[in-house]
């Protein structure tokens, strides 16, 4: 039987072992010993058929374990199909935890702009603990008999601008129950000036006035809560 081989020596490490005498074009093998992936055919040295029955005369690397064929190009597409995946991974979390992420300052930029190419839309950005009641007081009105008005002085400090938040003025009694509640939109408690703006901008500071009844004594105390 006519047998025909080919001797294969790895670049790397120098190491010879035995081949198919066909390789196919522009195939690549990779070294049992050092794991070098190289090209084959430009390496592969035929023997002749008449010697091959003394094929076994050739030295074996003892450590030589396999030749394994790689395809030209498979990692990088196995690379850009891990790439693919982590991109849809992200955009899928991304669209479902919207309204959270929308809410991050350093995020919003760039989610703003992925929605100009793409035609969505984000909730508003709201971040009801950066605005801080900076000054708060509660006095008899001074045009109204019967009647309390409230004077509170509101800062934003979030990063960016964010919708009027709605207010509510609660009078307190023994034990901090409520006795009285009123709660107010933003066109109810904004001063004329500030009417066509919807967004508290980012460090503005404004004083607004909350008429309430007067409940009479039963009132100790007073609190506001922000919606």
């Amino acid at each position: 039987m006519s047998l025909q081989s080919a001797l294969l020596r790895c670049p790397g490490c120098g190491t010879v072992f035995r081949g198919p005498a066909t390789v196919p074009a522009h195939g690549r093998v990779r070294c049992g010993v050092c794991s070098e992936v190289f090209a084959a055919q430009a390496d592969v040295d035929p023997l002749p058929s008449g010697r091959a029955g003394h094929a076994a005369d050739i030295p074996r690397p003892a450590y030589v374990s396999a030749v394994t064929a790689s395809a030209p190009g498979g990692g990088l597409v196995r690379a850009g199909l891990v790439v693919v995946l982590l991109v849809l991974l992200a955009g899928q979390m991304l669209w479902f935890g919207r309204n959270r992420v929308a809410e991050l300052p350093s995020l919003r930029p760039l989610l703003e702009a992925v929605c100009q190419r793409f035609g969505c839309s984000l909730p508003p950005f709201r971040d009801l603990r950066a605005i801080r009641v900076a000054e708060a007081r509660v006095t008899s009105h001074p045009d109204y008999a019967g009647a309390l008005l409230a004077v509170v002085r509101l800062e934003n400090g979030a990063p960016l601008a964010q919708p009027w938040p709605r207010l509510t003025l609660a009078l307190t009694g023994p034990a901090d129950a409520v006795v009285a509640e009123r709660l107010f939109e933003p066109a109810e408690y904004l001063p004329a000036e500030r009417q066509g703006n919807p967004q508290f901008a980012t460090g503005a500071t404004v004083e607004v006035r909350l008429p309430l009844a007067d409940p009479g004594t039963a009132a100790a105390g007073f609190r506001f809560t922000l919606h």
